[in-house]
């Protein structure tokens, strides 16, 4: 049982996004890197989130906005509850108009009578603010009661400002696509003119000009990246096969460069995962785990022998500048851990050095919840991170969505 106090809306937002993403597979956080792999992922693919499923959710949490702006002022509900309401009708429309073709990614349709426990509004807000759908930087709740308050005055116009003449047009764009009926005719597929809304928030928003998504957009490289994407096993790294893909395109030198100290970072860290489950399976005496683990611990440090630099204490440094800009803090511990273990590796230390150098960070950053203190069974798997894909999985199905859509015939 997990209990915290939250001071403010956008603290309980955070909270809420990642109980979600914790439980995704692969993503324990179990030697405190996930600040700096997430301040990575916030570079690379600003708004997309592991618990994003499809597309249309970006322009429908707008449309439910704009159907609350018509509703007269007698009718309306708070805001809130307008969006809960209707959001749950969303996930009634999309199941029955796709009853028989049921595709994936239909957030709440296992639970239609009780509701939808996670709203993709929730869900999909920081990617609404950054794409510049939202105008905004307040959080959700904050937001809605503002918006609120903007559409209750009397001096606002309300509907026939769809030209951004109102203050609260400004505040939500409304999607081109929009029609009265929408909720009714929906369909978890976009439309043309909804996947042409989105790829121009995705070309035009400044906040994200130098995000891979909107690069892939400019260059019009999103159909080649699909393509490759499509091609790999399921346990190739997809990030880096991305990154190998776009290395030599045009794409902006900020990106390129971004992308290649975030998989330079997710290598060196990776050693150290290694390094840690080989600590888990010697807690649970499986021998062959143990082998296992070993051998590919040795495969990774012949391969970082060969690659030395990444150890040094600039790559250190440009990641932290790169994931965070000079005006973010990052948290000292997890820093002076990834220090002390780049040190042993530049030094040749011996196994025994890096284990003890991991299990300190694992207790430190886990306490008395760290498994390296309780009794395991011998099949205890693989735990925490391996190579990090830095949403780009995630972000790979909005945009496949996107392309889908600019195909279908105006």
């Amino acid at each position: 049982m997990i209990g915290w106090i939250d001071f403010s809306s956008i603290e309980r937002d955070r909270v809420s996004q990642v109980l979600s993403m914790l439980q995704e597979k692969g993503t324990l956080d179990e030697l405190g890197i996930g600040q700096i792999r997430d301040a990575f992922a916030d570079q690379l693919f600003p708004g997309f989130s592991t618990i994003q499923t499809r597309a249309k959710y970006f322009v429908t949490i707008p449309y439910i906005f704009y159907d609350y702006r018509k509703l007269e002022l007698h009718e309306r509900p708070p805001l809130d509850e307008y969006i809960n309401q209707q959001e749950d009708k969303l996930a009634i429309c999309l199941v029955e108009n796709h009853r028989h073709d049921m595709p994936k990614g239909i957030i709440g349709k296992d639970s239609l009578e009780k509701g939808v426990a996670r709203k993709p509004s929730s869900v999909y807000w920081n990617g609404v603010r950054q794409l510049s759908i939202a105008n905004t930087e307040l959080s959700l709740r904050e937001f809605t009661n503002q918006y609120q308050a903007l559409a209750n005055k009397k001096s606002e116009t309300h509907v026939d400002d769809d030209e951004l003449h109102s203050d609260i047009a400004h505040q939500m764009t409304k999607p081109d696509g929009y029609n009265e009926s929408w909720l009714n005719q929906v369909s978890i597929d976009l439309t043309r003119k909804e996947a042409e809304f989105l790829k121009n928030k995705l070309q035009l928003s400044s906040k994200i000009e130098h995000s891979v998504p909107a690069q892939l957009f400019k260059h019009n490289l999103v159909g080649d990246a699909l393509q490759m994407a499509d091609m790999l096993t399921n346990d190739a790294w997809q990030a880096e096969a991305l990154y190998e893909k776009l290395k030599d395109s045009p794409i902006s030198s900020q990106t390129k460069t971004c992308f290649e100290k975030a998989l330079q970072f997710s290598f060196v860290l990776e050693g150290a995962h290694i390094r840690y489950n080989i600590l888990i399976a010697h807690r649970a005496k499986n021998t062959e785990q143990i082998e296992l683990l070993s051998e590919e611990f040795d495969v990774w440090l012949n391969h970082a022998s060969k690659q030395l630099t990444s150890f040094e204490q600039q790559s250190i440094d440009s990641w932290y500048d790169f994931a965070f800009g000079p005006y973010k803090n990052a948290n000292n511990r997890t820093r002076q851990f990834i220090e002390s273990w780049c040190s042993l590796i530049r030094e040749n230390a011996s196994v025994d050095k890096l284990s003890a150098c991991v299990k300190q960070q694992a207790i430190a950053n886990k306490g008395a919840r760290c498994l390296l203190r309780k009794a395991l069974n011998e099949n205890q798997k693989w735990v925490g991170m391996r190579k990090l894909e830095f949403r780009w999985p995630s972000a790979k199905v909005i945009l496949q969505d996107i392309q889908e859509g600019l195909d279908v015939s105006a």
